[in-house]
Protein backbone atom coordinates (compact mmCIF):
# COMPACT_ATOMS: atom_id res chain seq x y z
CA UNK A 1 0.00 0.00 0.00
CA UNK A 2 0.98 3.41 -0.49
CA UNK A 3 -0.22 6.69 1.36
CA UNK A 4 0.23 9.42 -0.30
CA UNK A 5 0.70 12.22 2.63
CA UNK A 6 0.70 15.64 2.62
CA UNK A 7 3.50 18.45 3.48
CA UNK A 8 1.23 20.58 5.45
CA UNK A 9 -0.34 19.93 8.69
CA UNK A 10 -3.68 20.40 7.47
CA UNK A 11 -7.21 18.59 8.96
CA UNK A 12 -7.16 15.39 6.79
CA UNK A 13 -3.66 14.39 6.52
CA UNK A 14 -3.61 15.33 10.22
CA UNK A 15 -6.62 12.43 10.98
CA UNK A 16 -4.91 9.87 8.84
CA UNK A 17 -1.33 10.24 9.92
CA UNK A 18 -2.80 10.46 13.97
CA UNK A 19 -4.87 6.95 12.81
CA UNK A 20 -1.86 5.15 11.57
CA UNK A 21 0.13 6.16 14.61
CA UNK A 22 -2.38 5.53 17.05
CA UNK A 23 -3.65 2.06 15.38
CA UNK A 24 -0.50 0.19 14.97
CA UNK A 25 0.28 -3.12 13.51
CA UNK A 26 0.41 -1.14 10.01
CA UNK A 27 3.57 -1.69 7.25
CA UNK A 28 2.81 1.08 4.14
CA UNK A 29 5.16 3.22 1.68
CA UNK A 30 4.03 6.83 2.16
CA UNK A 31 4.77 9.14 -0.58
CA UNK A 32 4.90 12.89 0.44
CA UNK A 33 2.70 15.50 -1.58
CA UNK A 34 3.50 19.07 -2.10
CA UNK A 35 0.53 20.73 -0.68
CA UNK A 36 2.02 23.69 0.08
CA UNK A 37 2.30 23.99 -3.51
CA UNK A 38 -0.66 23.02 -4.90
CA UNK A 39 0.63 19.57 -6.55
CA UNK A 40 -2.17 17.71 -5.57
CA UNK A 41 -4.22 20.02 -7.81
CA UNK A 42 -1.88 19.00 -11.12
CA UNK A 43 -2.70 17.25 -14.19
CA UNK A 44 -0.04 14.00 -12.77
CA UNK A 45 -2.15 14.10 -9.15
CA UNK A 46 -5.36 13.95 -10.51
CA UNK A 47 -5.07 11.88 -13.43
CA UNK A 48 -2.77 9.30 -11.82
CA UNK A 49 -3.98 9.37 -8.25
CA UNK A 50 -7.19 11.43 -7.30
CA UNK A 51 -9.17 13.13 -9.93
CA UNK A 52 -10.61 15.56 -7.05
CA UNK A 53 -7.73 16.75 -5.85
CA UNK A 54 -7.31 15.86 -2.70
CA UNK A 55 -4.99 14.64 -0.10
CA UNK A 56 -4.54 12.43 1.81
CA UNK A 57 -5.15 9.26 -0.59
CA UNK A 58 -4.01 5.80 -0.36
CA UNK A 59 -3.58 3.30 -3.20
CA UNK A 60 -4.39 -0.62 -2.17
CA UNK A 61 -1.53 -3.36 -3.75
CA UNK A 62 -4.32 -4.42 -6.49
CA UNK A 63 -3.82 -0.56 -7.43
CA UNK A 64 -6.96 1.09 -6.89
CA UNK A 65 -6.98 4.46 -5.13
CA UNK A 66 -9.11 4.92 -1.78
CA UNK A 67 -9.52 8.35 -0.82
CA UNK A 68 -12.15 10.29 1.92
CA UNK A 69 -10.65 10.15 4.86
CA UNK A 70 -13.18 7.98 6.93
CA UNK A 71 -12.85 5.58 4.29
CA UNK A 72 -9.07 5.14 4.44
CA UNK A 73 -9.19 4.82 7.97
CA UNK A 74 -11.39 1.88 8.34
CA UNK A 75 -9.94 -0.15 5.65
CA UNK A 76 -6.62 0.76 7.39
CA UNK A 77 -8.36 -0.58 10.82
CA UNK A 78 -9.64 -3.46 9.08
CA UNK A 79 -6.15 -5.16 7.19
CA UNK A 80 -4.20 -3.99 10.43
CA UNK A 81 -2.13 -6.87 11.83
CA UNK A 82 -1.72 -6.52 15.89
CA UNK A 83 -2.39 -3.15 17.29
CA UNK A 84 -5.62 -1.83 18.77
CA UNK A 85 -8.43 -1.32 16.52
CA UNK A 86 -10.14 2.16 16.69
CA UNK A 87 -13.38 1.43 15.43
CA UNK A 88 -14.31 -1.31 17.55
CA UNK A 89 -14.09 -5.49 17.95
CA UNK A 90 -17.63 -5.79 18.66
CA UNK A 91 -20.57 -5.20 15.61
CA UNK A 92 -22.08 -2.61 18.56
CA UNK A 93 -19.07 -1.41 19.69
CA UNK A 94 -18.54 -0.36 15.58
CA UNK A 95 -21.81 1.20 14.84
CA UNK A 96 -21.01 3.03 17.82
CA UNK A 97 -17.79 4.70 16.54
CA UNK A 98 -19.49 5.45 12.98
CA UNK A 99 -22.42 6.73 14.75
CA UNK A 100 -19.93 9.48 16.86
CA UNK A 101 -17.72 9.70 13.98
CA UNK A 102 -20.39 10.61 11.49
CA UNK A 103 -21.34 13.34 14.00
CA UNK A 104 -18.47 15.06 14.37
CA UNK A 105 -18.38 15.18 10.92
CA UNK A 106 -21.27 16.86 10.15
CA UNK A 107 -21.90 19.01 12.98
CA UNK A 108 -18.63 20.43 13.91
CA UNK A 109 -15.53 19.25 11.37
CA UNK A 110 -17.67 20.17 8.14
CA UNK A 111 -18.97 23.67 9.37
CA UNK A 112 -15.21 24.60 10.77
CA UNK A 113 -14.24 23.67 7.60
CA UNK A 114 -16.34 25.80 5.77
CA UNK A 115 -15.66 28.56 8.15
CA UNK A 116 -12.21 28.11 7.84
CA UNK A 117 -12.96 28.20 3.79
CA UNK A 118 -14.75 31.64 4.16
CA UNK A 119 -11.09 33.32 5.34
CA UNK A 120 -8.50 35.36 3.11
CA UNK A 121 -6.14 32.69 4.11
CA UNK A 122 -8.02 29.92 2.38
CA UNK A 123 -8.75 32.05 -0.68
CA UNK A 124 -4.83 33.04 -0.70
CA UNK A 125 -4.35 28.82 -0.07
CA UNK A 126 -6.37 27.77 -2.67
CA UNK A 127 -5.91 30.13 -5.70
CA UNK A 128 -9.39 29.54 -7.45
CA UNK A 129 -9.17 25.86 -6.87
CA UNK A 130 -12.20 25.28 -5.04
CA UNK A 131 -15.52 27.08 -4.36
CA UNK A 132 -15.62 29.19 -1.12
CA UNK A 133 -18.02 30.71 0.81
CA UNK A 134 -16.90 33.52 3.00
CA UNK A 135 -21.17 34.62 2.95
CA UNK A 136 -20.98 31.79 5.18
CA UNK A 137 -19.15 32.35 7.77
CA UNK A 138 -21.65 33.50 10.20
CA UNK A 139 -23.84 30.54 10.06
CA UNK A 140 -21.05 27.97 9.95
CA UNK A 141 -19.61 29.07 12.95
CA UNK A 142 -23.07 28.92 14.58
CA UNK A 143 -23.98 25.44 13.67
CA UNK A 144 -20.20 24.52 14.88
CA UNK A 145 -20.82 26.03 18.44
CA UNK A 146 -23.89 24.52 18.47
CA UNK A 147 -22.24 20.84 17.63
CA UNK A 148 -19.65 21.52 20.20
CA UNK A 149 -22.03 22.62 23.22
CA UNK A 150 -24.01 19.43 22.66
CA UNK A 151 -20.37 17.73 22.69
CA UNK A 152 -19.67 18.85 25.51
CA UNK A 153 -23.04 18.18 27.47
CA UNK A 154 -22.33 14.02 25.84
CA UNK A 155 -18.33 14.02 27.24
CA UNK A 156 -19.44 14.24 30.81
CA UNK A 157 -18.56 11.53 33.01
CA UNK A 158 -16.21 10.19 30.36
CA UNK A 159 -13.07 10.59 28.97
CA UNK A 160 -13.28 9.83 25.10
CA UNK A 161 -16.02 10.45 22.93
CA UNK A 162 -17.05 6.64 22.34
CA UNK A 163 -16.34 6.05 25.88
CA UNK A 164 -12.91 5.08 27.76
CA UNK A 165 -10.48 4.43 24.77
CA UNK A 166 -9.64 6.58 21.75
CA UNK A 167 -11.52 6.05 18.46
CA UNK A 168 -11.95 7.26 15.58
CA UNK A 169 -14.16 10.02 16.43
CA UNK A 170 -11.84 11.48 18.69
CA UNK A 171 -9.05 11.34 16.41
CA UNK A 172 -10.74 13.12 13.44
CA UNK A 173 -12.41 15.63 16.02
CA UNK A 174 -8.83 16.58 17.21
CA UNK A 175 -7.24 16.55 13.52
CA UNK A 176 -9.76 19.23 12.53
CA UNK A 177 -9.54 21.19 16.09
CA UNK A 178 -5.83 21.43 16.35
CA UNK A 179 -4.91 22.36 13.03
CA UNK A 180 -7.33 25.37 12.42
CA UNK A 181 -7.26 26.23 16.63
CA UNK A 182 -5.46 29.44 15.81
CA UNK A 183 -7.77 30.77 13.93
CA UNK A 184 -10.95 29.51 15.81
CA UNK A 185 -10.05 30.38 19.12
CA UNK A 186 -13.90 29.86 19.56
CA UNK A 187 -14.04 26.05 18.84
CA UNK A 188 -12.41 25.45 21.94
CA UNK A 189 -13.12 28.27 24.79
CA UNK A 190 -12.71 27.19 29.09
CA UNK A 191 -16.44 27.19 29.02
CA UNK A 192 -16.78 24.17 27.31
CA UNK A 193 -15.07 22.41 30.34
CA UNK A 194 -15.44 18.73 29.25
CA UNK A 195 -14.38 19.74 25.68
CA UNK A 196 -11.35 21.12 27.36
CA UNK A 197 -10.54 18.39 28.94
CA UNK A 198 -10.87 16.28 26.27
CA UNK A 199 -8.47 18.20 23.96
CA UNK A 200 -5.57 17.81 26.90
CA UNK A 201 -5.84 14.55 27.03
CA UNK A 202 -5.78 13.91 23.73
CA UNK A 203 -2.74 16.18 23.65
CA UNK A 204 -0.47 14.35 25.79
CA UNK A 205 -0.73 11.28 23.73
CA UNK A 206 2.27 10.27 22.53
CA UNK A 207 1.28 10.14 19.27
CA UNK A 208 0.07 13.72 18.52
CA UNK A 209 3.62 15.81 17.83
CA UNK A 210 4.77 13.03 15.37
CA UNK A 211 0.47 13.97 13.48
CA UNK A 212 1.94 17.09 12.90
CA UNK A 213 4.96 16.04 10.49
CA UNK A 214 4.98 14.17 7.59
CA UNK A 215 5.08 10.60 7.93
CA UNK A 216 8.09 8.37 7.42
CA UNK A 217 8.63 7.16 3.42
CA UNK A 218 8.20 3.64 5.45
CA UNK A 219 6.12 3.35 8.22
CA UNK A 220 5.82 -0.08 9.96
CA UNK A 221 4.01 0.23 13.77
Amino acid sequence: MILYDANAPGPNPVTVRLFVLERGGLNLDVETIDLANLENRGKTYKDEINARGEVPALRLDDGRVLTEITAICEYLDEVAKGGRSLLGKTAEERALTRMWTRRVDLEIAEPITTWWRGTDDAAAFYRGHRVLMPEAQASMRKLAEQGLDQLDRDLAGRDFICGNNVMLADILLYGFMATVGSVTPWSNPPERLNIQAWFRRMSERAAIQQAFQPLDSLVSS
